[in-house]
């Protein structure tokens, strides 16, 4: 028990030293990454028949985000859609295709960055840190496997796909828009973890930085609320296998969650009582009864 505190007051010791610069431009770079998120969606949105202004879109995710960050995570989706119909024209059919066609966008960015984690963990292991990476790889089939379970859970069919998802309305040209939007977001969050990491005068490569970001999205696909725990595990784990030393890595861990966790869920939380949160959950709950 001496040693879990002591490990703990360390870590907050180390925390008190980061540079007030780079976690200011963590910061930044996160309030960015909103409004990037809000164009994408904006962008099927009006593809697909909605009239939804950037700022409507950029709340509602934010409010999604916070209802994610509370709520297991169909929650965080269904309170996205039902904030943007609020304060725009688009219907659920509209609003839920659009949020399909946001995720699927996604896909390329997050290809180069497990690319590039690859490289971090041939390192790894030729660095002879074997068993690292065994713990590291079963740790991701089984996440792998949950994300499978999920999905098929959803009663989600290949049969239909092109109706559903409006495929004839989704021009080449704007699905690409899509990706270079899910590209500056990614590197936002590629970049938002190398000043986490600065802060605390971490200097990491960049396949280790993209590793780092792999891991948090992986932890975020275990059911938990908002990932709570396996995201700052993968964080504090990745780190150390990169030599960083405990109380530094759950330094970089609580800033960055700070950020991605606390401040989203506490302005997401605004966002949803100033938008009328009660309409909303009345409307998400309605339409889960239709379901």
């Amino acid at each position: 028990m001496h040693a879990i505190w002591l490990t703990v007051a360390n870590s907050l010791a180390r925390l008190s030293t980061a540079s007030p610069g780079y976690a200011a431009a963590a910061f930044a770079l996160y309030v960015v990454s909103l409004v990037i998120a809000g164009a994408r969606w904006r962008g099927f949105l009006r593809a697909l028949g909605g009239d939804v202004s950037v700022m409507r879109a950029t709340l509602a995710t934010l409010g999604g985000i916070a209802a994610g960050n509370l709520t297991p995570s169909p929650g965080g989706e269904a309170c996205r859609i039902g904030l943007v119909r609020l304060g725009g024209r688009a219907t659920w059919r509209e609003a839920t295709i659009a949020a399909v066609w946001d995720r699927l966008s996604e896909l390329p960015p997050i290809l180069v960055l497990a690319a590039m984690a690859l490289v971090a963990v041939r390192h790894l292991a030729s660095g002879g840190r074997t068993p690292v990476i065994a713990a590291g790889l079963s740790v991701a089939l089984v996440i792998v496997g949950l994300a499978v379970w999920r999905v098929r859970r959803s009663g989600f069919a290949l049969a239909g796909w092109r109706e559903r998802l409006a495929v004839d309305r989704v021009r080449p040209s704007l699905f690409a828009a899509g990706v270079g939007y899910s590209s500056l977001l990614w590197l936002q969050d590629f970049l938002r973890l190398a000043c986490a990491t600065l802060a605390f005068g971490v200097v990491l490569s960049p396949t280790k930085i993209a590793t780092l970001s792999i891991l948090a999205m992986l932890g975020g696909v275990v059911p938990a609320i908002a990932g709570l725990g396996p995201v700052e595990g993968g964080l504090v784990a990745g780190l150390l296998a990169f030599g960083v030393d405990l109380p530094t890595a759950a330094a970089v861990t609580a800033l960055e969650r700070a950020i991605s966790y606390g401040f989203s869920t506490s302005a997401g939380a605004m966002v949803i009582a100033l938008m009328g949160g009660r309409s909303v959950w009345s409307a998400v709950h309605e339409r889960s009864g239709q379901a």
